[in-house]
């Protein structure tokens, strides 16, 4: 059975009263902002392993038996290994990118903004809303599980995949080295004025409205929660949140044998972290990929579980924990469908382990 753990809410930040700037349009209204992922300090996840594995004598060093697959809901195994593709798209650390190729990208995303919808979602105004609506349909059965490692490295890749044959983008997909910028997140060079808009501090437990960049001033519609309320793009970094995205933390994630710890590790911890310490749009679990920076912290994820992969030739093929949260799960096997309710067609598990795969066909720079 998959561990539990309680929400955790960060100091003082518990849900506050929705804040709105006088004579404003729906667009620059904030709603409440608490920490709504899940997390766990380095030293309770040490913690829980330890009792875990005390309780659990059969358990295996490598994370690919049927043992270790079953202490998370059974199933499991390995699956094959696919062919090699021939030239993969090499993913680029930001501060690696051609300015030219970040402008592009940027250019990309807001091309899906301003695309119309077409039709997959009702509330959703324009095609990259229709991607956030999927995220903010699925969020209950992709998140807290073992499905959610391969679930969202197919949400990225659908991203890049409409980027590329909607938008035209052609140039490098990014990823962000976050523990480069543990605890000051805002210095990273996404957050200005030619790209994501900025990053202020937060103020009070709350965000602000962005303004400025690609993003900043545009409307939301999906979300919170299940719900589809008009609001801003707010943002508001909390540095003693992002401090915990930091290269021990990684490290000890990916020093687990078995998918199932290394996976709630990565999920509970420098994933959840980063969410969080992001503010009010990225810290709400449903519609986080509101805030396109979304797809850059989960670049960070996905890099994380590649390295971990990386660095056995077996994880690569390697499956385990539950094709949905919650007692009694189902268990995740390499022919478990992803869906993406129609942006792309549906695959397996087993599509998702090997970037370098024909089905996935990307490499990352580092």
């Amino acid at each position: 059975m998959r561990l539990s753990v309680a929400v955790q809410i960060a100091s003082g930040a518990a849900a506050v009263s929705a804040a709105v700037l006088p004579n404003t349009s729906k667009r620059d209204q904030l709603v409440p902002f608490e920490y709504k992922f899940p997390t766990m300090s380095l030293d309770e996840f040490n913690a829980q392993v330890s009792s875990h594995n005390s309780s659990s004598s059969s358990s295996t060093t490598q994370g690919q038996t049927t043992t270790a697959a079953a202490e998370d809901g059974g199933g499991g195994g390995t699956v094959s290994t696919q062919a090699e593709c021939a030239s993969p798209f090499v993913r680029v650390e930001w501060r690696n990118m051609a300015d030219a190729d970040k402008l592009s990208f940027i250019k990309a995303i807001g091309c899906l903004w301003d695309a119309p919808a077409q039709g997959l979602a009702p509330p959703a105004t324009n095609r990259y809303e229709e991607l956030v609506w999927v995220h903010q349909q699925m969020t209950n059965t992709i998140h807290n599980a073992g499905i959610f490692l391969p679930w969202h490295r197919y949400y990225l890749w659908t991203f890049s995949r409409l980027l590329r044959e909607e938008c035209g983008y052609a140039a490098p997909l990014p990823w962000w080295n976050e523990v480069a910028d543990s605890g000051n997140f805002a210095a990273s060079g996404l957050f200005t004025d030619d790209y994501f808009g900025a990053l202020p501090p937060i103020n009070n437990g709350q965000g602000t409205c962005i303004t400025n960049g690609e993003f900043g001033g545009r409307p939301l519609h999906i979300g919170p929660g299940s719900s589809n309320t008009e609001r801003c793009l707010s943002r508001g970094e909390d540095t003693s949140v992002t401090s915990n995205v930091n290269q021990n933390f990684v490290n000890q994630c990916n020093s687990q044998g078995a998918y199932s710890d290394m996976e709630m590790c990565n999920e509970r911890g420098p994933h959840g972290y980063g969410h969080n310490g992001l503010g009010p749009v990225m810290a709400e679990v449903s519609a986080s990929p509101s805030d396109p920076v979304f797809f850059m912290h989960h670049s960070f994820v996905d890099h994380m579980w590649n390295q971990w992969q990386r660095s056995d030739a077996s994880r690569f093929t390697a499956v385990g924990g539950c094709a949905a949260p919650g007692d009694n799960c189902s268990p995740m096997t390499a022919s478990t469908t992803l869906s993406s309710m129609g942006l792309r067609p549906d695959v397996t598990v087993g599509d998702m382990l090997d970037i370098r795969g024909e089905s996935l066909c990307y490499d990352y720079d580092s």
